[in-house]
């Protein structure tokens, strides 16, 4: 079977290697045989619609695989109408966090054929072999699909347990040199990397926390792969791609806190020397001396902690339980080990008051990060917090946009107060001797420092579009 992965290019401004793509390519490779798979990641390659779907067509595949994150929804949509305009007997399936969170949804669209919830190996797998013996869908788990005209969705699919059951992504597939040489399109989330030679790796998979906020892709048991699964795929990219920076996107790596020591103890055994990011953040609260010296000594250089929110009340409210004084804590100590620490912050959320927010734009201010993101709460169909606003009496039938919009408005405060108040979030933070100091300390910007001047100059003195949608509200 010819198999093609994708995805489409977006107003996303970071295309770290598609490691889902590569995942499922990797997982076909090891329990099926005769396969022939080419994934091509228009995102890197700034390929419009028109000319991916022809590339689609061209190539003649049996199955198009395409990725989506919620707000690709509407390019998604309209790359699978324009294959299916030009080859209608290619299957498309759509798979990440857009379907997994509304695969209904989805597949309103009859240019999909099936929609894929959570993790897709198993699931992918069972639905090729399926098809290879004119086999039904019944009884595949982690799939939405079209019977007699109605939508039949089978629910999460059981997780893989032993992750080392995966292979190492397949790294084959993507054109690292032409990654770490392009222009625009950063390779990773970082914006701050100190290497071109940079790549995204994932080491667990899911997070027991109950965030309300928060998508459901992976599943809320933490699931690891072994020390020595990790270090295999480590050396290759040192050895045979001469990678030279990680930046690792687990939820939570150091849930697991023997094992986050452990991984870096034998990177050092090995002689495997890389800069490390940790840019999903890392829990505040599971940080200690010992474990971040050995952060410090294999090479991190940045880590990011997702606070969220500095009002206790809203703490709860949103299930992150994220101890405020011991996160201060450790944000000191990040800072004296000499490792750069960035927070995420959110505001927005379902009945948070100004001052609320203030307690969150305080905590950040009187912090010693380095650097502070302030986003917009996102609250994404069939999160918990979407479906408390809806329970509200709420209307969530808005297009939903990233975190740095505002899709819909849960808050107590006004539309044009609560981006007032990200505004002033920014230059309270910014705009201080204290802060400029820690920047000027800092200093390990060397492929991005233009971009994260840009990106701090637009969030601290001019905001986005959405300036337009707040001053009519």
């Amino acid at each position: 079977m010819r198999i093609f992965f994708t995805r489409p290019d977006s107003e996303i401004v970071a295309a770290p290697s598609p490691l889902g793509m590569m995942s499922l390519a990797a997982y076909l490779r090891k329990y099926r045989t005769g396969d022939e798979f080419q994934l091509y990641d228009a995102r890197v390659h700034y390929t419009p619609n028109d000319k991916l779907a022809a590339m689609v067509a061209d190539s003649k595949p049996d199955v198009l695989c395409i990725t989506s994150f919620s707000l690709e929804a509407e390019v998604s949509h309209d790359l699978a109408a324009r294959v299916k305009a030009l080859r209608p007997d290619i299957k498309i399936f759509i798979g990440g966090p857009y379907p997994t969170s509304d695969p209904q949804g989805a597949l309103l669209d009859s240019h999909f054929d099936m929609a894929f919830v959570g993790e897709g190996e198993r699931s992918l797998l069972a639905v090729l072999n399926a098809l290879d013996k004119g086999d039904s869908f019944e009884g595949i788990q982690g799939i939405a699909y079209r019977k007699n005209g109605e939508v039949v969705h089978t629910g999460y699919p059981e997780m893989i347990a032993d992750l080392d059951e995966i292979p190492i992504p397949a790294w084959d597939l993507i054109d690292l040199d032409f990654m770490f040489s392009r222009k625009g399109k950063r390779s990773m989330m970082n914006k701050l990397q100190r290497s071109n030679r940079a790549v995204s790796v994932f080491t667990t998979r899911g997070c027991p926390y109950q965030c309300t906020y928060c998508h459901n892709v992976f599943g809320k048991k933490l699931r690891k792969r072994s020390p020595d699964h990790v270090l295999e795929e480590f050396r290759l990219l040192h050895d045979r791609y001469g990678v030279r920076e990680l930046e690792i996107l687990d939820d939570i790596f150091n849930m697991d806190m023997e094992r986050a020591a452990l991984i870096f103890d034998r990177m050092e055994q090995e002689n495997l020397h890389f800069d490390i990011t940790f840019p999903n953040g890392l829990r505040s609260e599971r940080l200690d001396e010992p474990l971040l010296k050995k952060f410090k000594k294999g090479g991190v250089y940045w880590i990011t902690v997702a606070i969220e929110t500095g009002s206790p009340r809203i703490q709860k409210q949103i299930k992150k339980n994220v101890s405020l004084e011991k996160a201060q804590e450790n944000i000191n100590l990040i800072s004296k080990m000499g490792i750069n620490c960035n927070g995420f912050f959110m505001m927005g959320f379902l009945d948070e008051t100004e001052e609320e927010i203030m307690q969150t734009i305080n905590f950040a201010v009187n912090s010693q990060l380095v650097i502070a993101s302030f986003f917009i709460l996102t609250p994404f169909p069939n999160t918990e917090i979407y479906n408390e606003a809806v329970n509200a009496g709420i209307d969530m039938s808005a297009r939903f946009s990233d975190y740095h919009d505002i899709s819909v408005n849960l808050s107590k405060v006004s539309t044009k107060r609560l981006w007032k108040l990200k505004k002033l979030a920014y230059r309270k933070f910014y705009l201080s001797p204290k802060r400029v100091f820690l920047i000027l300390r800092a200093n390990p910007f060397r492929v991005g420092v233009w971009d994260g001047i840009f990106y701090l100059f637009k969030m601290v003195f001019t905001g986005r579009e959405l300036r337009k949608k707040a001053a009519s509200s």
